[in-house]
């Protein structure tokens, strides 16, 4: 045998081991492509059901009928704001009533009683203890309502 016989023999083991190893990547490769197709998927199925949801929900807080979500094109966001600008833009069609004001049906008299608990939360002062006890140590007119007073405050 001669040189150039062994050498072809090297030449072609090495052929054959790359071809192996390009089928294994290629193998490799058809499966990595496969899984991210596979979650490409998913996360598409997962998009749509979360955009579908806030619309839903959106369109509920406005206390429309939640089947106006599928009118709703692809190109609006799913927040509230934008769901409401496209409902307000839109309610002629769908029959829905759209109040210039909304302000929430509210009893005056409650209104008057939660601004007077606002105003004594916002302007009170919190009481000290010590300053109350001083106060009335210092405002005593007898010897009996110092007594009193001392045994009250626990001195």
């Amino acid at each position: 045998m001669s040189n150039y016989d062994y050498e072809d023999e090297d030449d072609n083991n090495n052929v054959d081991t790359s071809t192996d190893l390009i089928k294994q990547l290629r193998k490799a490769n058809k499966q990595k492509e496969k899984e991210l197709a596979d979650l490409k998927a998913q996360f598409e199925g997962l998009n749509k059901s979360q955009r579908e949801r806030a619309i839903k929900d959106a369109l509920a807080a406005r206390g429309v009928n939640t089947k106006i979500a599928s009118f709703i094109p692809q190109d609006i966001d799913p927040t509230e704001e934008s769901v409401s600008k496209w409902l307000e833009s839109n309610a002629d069609v769908f029959g829905i009533q759209v109040a210039e004001n909304q302000t929430p049906n509210i009893d005056p008299a409650q209104a008057k009683q939660y601004q007077r608990m606002t105003n004594a939360a916002e302007q009170g002062n919190s009481p000290n203890a010590q300053e109350d006890v001083m106060n009335k140590l210092l405002n005593a007119n007898s010897r009996e309502e110092l007594d009193s007073i001392i045994r009250q405050s626990g001195l």
